[in-house]
């Protein structure tokens, strides 16, 4: 039995476990340093938690009720690391 943490993610609600929320916390957290001196970084971040909001939302259609480490990693591959994200 695992635990679940409820995270609200571009004004849409997840169930995440508690492994996955953590990864996710992390990966957040680095990508609103990479971008802390960065003019325009609250709309940047912004753009990026809605389109892993996005990203988790299509992993959920097939009856599935909560994220796990898995769909976390695959989102974070598929949305690439913070430092990659600067030019």
């Amino acid at each position: 039995m695992n635990k679940t943490v409820n995270i609200n993610l571009a004004n849409m609600l997840f169930h995440i476990d508690e492994e996955a929320y953590n990864i996710m916390r992390r990966y957040l957290e680095s990508v609103k340093r990479s971008f802390a001196n960065t003019p325009g970084s609250d709309e940047i971040i912004a753009d990026i938690e809605a389109r892993i909001a996005e990203l988790f939302h299509d992993k959920l259609e097939n009856e599935r009720q909560v994220i796990t480490k898995k769909e976390v990693d695959e989102v974070i591959a598929i949305m690439g690391q913070p430092e990659d994200y600067m030019v």
